[in-house]
């Protein structure tokens, strides 16, 4: 095994809820936004601690993916690969809501996914 391979398998202790934003029309030409379950999944939540913060749920750093800067990414949460999985989507993990900031195949092999969020209901 390589440096970079790891069994993330043991590590998906965590069981959450994929959800997808849907729009349903109220009647008078408006629309009101929901939520719907698309899947149940097993992952690994890694709260990111930022420098001097000693929170363990995790910091409000801002920190830089692909040349953007990422603003309020608090934890990487890595699951096995799924298609579909979009910043539009969010995640829920008992009473927790963890919005997708960013999707990363890791390795580009189609294995795993790693997802910086924002944990908070606001979007």
């Amino acid at each position: 095994m390589n440096g970079t391979t790891r069994n993330t398998s043991s590590r998906l202790r965590h069981k959450l809820t994929l959800q997808q934003e849907i729009q349903t029309p109220d009647g008078a030409g408006g629309s009101s936004k929901s939520w719907e379950d698309v899947a149940d999944l097993w992952a690994e939540i890694i709260p990111i601690v930022g420098a001097g913060a000693s929170s363990s749920k995790g910091s409000g750093k801002e920190i830089l993916l692909a040349g953007q800067v990422q603003a309020e990414v608090s934890h990487r949460i890595l699951l096995r690969y799924r298609d579909g999985v979009t910043p539009a989507m969010r995640l829920v993990f008992e009473s927790r809501i963890f919005n997708i900031r960013a999707v990363a195949d890791i390795d580009e092999k189609r294995d795993t996914l790693q997802l910086l969020v924002q944990e908070g209901v606001g979007y």
